[in-house]
This record gives structure tokens, sequence and C-alpha cells, in this order.
């Protein structure tokens, strides 16, 4: 190898007294985003899920969250609280028993179908901001590469 050899001066970064590298907090940066970019008209409830889905997305390796899309952030969290409360609701199971003429049929309830719906909403909302491992794979791919079509100088150049 070529070249002057590096010294450790060159090659190691200081640590502070408690052992963290000086320049790499990067949770700290990504908890000053996060509360940077919290609304500030929203319920205890849907802060609680905020912080839980922004904390990752607005880590600086990522950084995915920002002021442009905070208002399709928000409708997330709403979708995921409704979620989350439908889900207690049929906890106590999915269906109920109803007697007709025919006899006794086991029906859904309506909220099984809400709970569909919500994740629907869940997954495509969050697929937006790159939360499920496929579309994570398709923001970190690097985009299209764009077309170099060459400049002709007369017909001749087009058809060969």
């Amino acid at each position: 190898m070529k070249g002057r050899k590096p010294s450790a001066e060159q090659t190691v970064v200081p640590m502070r007294e408690d052992g963290e590298a000086s320049s790499h907090n990067l949770d700290e940066r990504a908890r000053a985003r996060m509360l940077e970019l919290e609304p500030e008209n929203i319920n205890p409830e849907h802060r609680e899920i905020y912080r839980r889905l922004a904390l990752p997305l607005c880590h600086p390796t990522r950084d995915r969250l920002n002021p442009g899309n905070i208002f399709m952030f928000h409708q997330l969290v709403r979708v995921v609280a409704r979620h989350e409360a439908l889900l207690v609701a049929i906890e106590d199971g999915e269906t109920y028993a109803t007697k007709t003429r025919d006899g006794v049929q086991h029906k859904a309830k309506p909220e099984v179908a809400q709970v569909n719906e919500t994740f629907r909403q869940i997954r495509a909302v969050a697929g937006e901001f790159g939360m499920t491992p496929a579309t994570e794979r398709a923001i970190a791919a690097p985009g299209q590469l764009g077309f170099n079509f060459p400049e002709l100088d007369s017909a001749e150049d087009y058809l060969t």
C-alpha cells in the first residue's frame, strides 16, 4: 500500500468520559427532530403513538419524516389509534351468535371488517414512509436512470 501510514490520532474518534463517541449522538438527534416535528394540538393517546412511530423515522440514518409530510404521518397516527381501539373491542371474540328462523347462526362482528379496513389503511400510508420491509427496500434502492438520447443532426442519423 502506497502512502504514509495513518497515525492513531487521525483514525480514532475521541470518546467522552461516559464512553460514548462525541460526534455520534444519532439517537439524541432523532429524539430532538421528533419533538420538533410533533404537532402542537395532538391528544395524549395520539401523542404516545406518534412518538412510538416517529422516533425510528426521524433517525438521521433514515430521515423520512419532515415538515412536508407531517400531515400524512398524523393521519397514519389516527388510523393506528382507531385500529388499536377496534382490536380491544374484539378481544372477547370476533363472532356472535343470533337466533333466526333457520336456527342459531354465527356471524362476524362489524368491528372485524373495520379492523381489516384500518389495517389496509395502515399498510397503505405506512408504505409511503417505508415502514414495511418491501417499501423500505424500494425507498433505499436508487431511482431509475434517465435516458440519454443523442442529438440527431439529420434523418440519416435517426435511421442508423
